[in-house]
């Protein structure tokens, strides 16, 4: 018979994000309230949830230690995911709103499905954005400039809900194209919006969360922390894996998708001991010579030796 702790790990994710999006198209649907006045307080409530998660059902008691980067994650989390796209935002509605008026006029208004209820016209952004965003997130790990960039985000040595926020802004920049540029676009509505911030801001916490879930079938369908933790270890064969933001369907169709079910993530983080913590410092370092492993070492015959020897 399951325990508390097992009945929460299955739950916990299904429900918090379930009720979050029920709430989010009550109140936009049902009550008429602006879905900008809506995201914010479902999103904040859902990162208490959780964080007391985190100290009531924790995957690794070690990671809900401070290991100095609370600072750093919160300084991202301001400038990084806050800032940074409401200044990208007037460029993409200004630069892209000549085209759309241009696509509506050639094509007419039904380059959205509009008609579809909002729950399905969320799984069909879901799985447009994702494309893009699991090729801009591979070749951040597979093209060398760009890995010096999303290094950051593989800097720390614990997973906690927080870091989600940990990104370079100008790798910020890159990864909101695909998840902007094509809904601009396609004259998505903004209720479909909302509710696709609602979910990849409550995805990405669990995502990175330091609790213990146990999620069965639903790791074929999210891209969720029981597969995203391989994603952030130490070993590159096991990092270089599941680049699924939010669904891990384009995983399984590209051949990335790594599941291992009988064990667990060992060490995560990068190889660089010397690669900077504080925000500044990891500013600086794409444009500072040589960051961790290099993203093209598989095309480095004595590199590549090296680590698989190191990570038998």
């Amino acid at each position: 018979m399951l325990n508390f702790r097992e009945i929460l790990a299955r739950l916990a994710f299904p429900l918090v994000i379930g009720l979050a999006l029920g709430a989010t198209f009550y109140f936009i649907q049902i009550q008429g309230i602006a879905i900008n006045t809506v995201t914010f307080p479902v999103v904040f409530i859902a990162l208490i949830v959780i964080a007391l998660l985190e100290r009531l059902i924790p995957f690794r008691s070690g990671w809900n230690k401070n290991d100095g980067d609370v600072g750093n994650d919160a300084l991202n989390l301001v400038i990084t995911q806050t800032i940074i796209p409401r200044l990208f935002a007037p460029f993409g509605y200004i630069v892209l709103a000549a085209v759309t008026a241009w696509l509506a006029a050639k094509m007419g208004n039904q380059l959205w499905p509009h008609h579809w209820h909002l729950i399905a016209q969320l799984f069909l952004a879901l799985l447009i954005a994702e494309f893009g965003r699991y090729w801009v997130h591979r070749w951040a790990h597979t093209v060398p400039v760009l890995w010096r960039f999303h290094a950051i985000h593989h800097s720390p040595n614990r997973l906690y809900f927080l870091n989600a926020a940990r990104f370079h802004p100008v790798e910020k920049v890159f990864f909101l194209l695909p998840e902007t540029v094509p809904f601009i676009l396609m004259g998505t509505n903004p209720e479909v919006l909302g509710l696709y911030a609602v979910f990849n801001s409550i995805h990405g916490l669990f995502q990175h969360s330091n609790i213990y879930l146990k999620l069965g079938w639903f790791n074929y369908i999210f891209s969720m922390a029981e597969l995203h933790r391989f994603h952030h270890s130490k070993i590159i064969n096991e990092s270089n894996k599941n680049y699924g933001n939010n669904l891990i369907f384009w995983d399984i169709v590209f051949g990335t998708f790594f599941y291992p079910k009988e064990r667990e993530v060992s060490t995560i983080g990068l190889y660089n001991p010397a690669y900077p913590k504080d925000y500044v410092g990891q500013l600086k370092a794409p444009f500072q010579g040589e960051v961790d492993k290099p993203a093209d070492f598989y095309e480095r015959e004595d590199y590549y030796h090296d680590l698989v020897k190191n990570e038998k």
